[in-house]
């Protein structure tokens, strides 16, 4: 039987948040044996991503690399509804994906030594995030 819970991210700025600990959480609590765990992210301006979290300057190199490759306020972008990040923002959220899924091993996320699960904001200024978890 499938289990499904909703987590909600405050983001300050734009980068990555590490969200692994606060998922393994929930599949700790949960009260059936699963194997997988399946996260989306509801925005078109965040996404998920698995990286290295053994080193700060790994997730800075990867903004860095958007900065470059996804600037903000391209002139020729035509949405900018939201201002000079938005169509950066949905660019960089389909290149990184909305979703992942994760085998689940001894009740927790089944990651490499490592790696993390990281939300990465791709807006300014302080957003919430909703995170639906589903495990089955």
């Amino acid at each position: 039987m499938s289990y499904q819970q909703t987590l909600l991210v405050t983001t300050r700025n734009r980068g990555a948040t590490e969200i692994t600990q606060l998922v393994d959480t929930i599949v700790a609590e949960s009260t059936q044996d699963h194997t997988l765990c399946h996260i989306f992210v509801a925005h078109t301006s965040a996404s998920l991503m698995i990286t290295g979290n053994e080193d700060a300057d790994v997730l800075l190199d990867i903004e860095d690399y958007f900065q470059t490759q996804v600037a903000d306020a391209n002139p020729n972008y035509r949405h900018n509804n939201e201002g000079d990040f938005d169509m950066s923002g949905h660019i960089r959220s389909i290149l990184t994906g909305e979703s992942k899924t994760i085998p689940i091993i001894d009740s927790k996320l089944a990651l490499g030594k490592f790696q993390g699960l990281f939300l990465y904001e791709h807006r300014a200024g302080e957003n919430t995030r909703k995170l639906i978890i589903t495990l089955s």
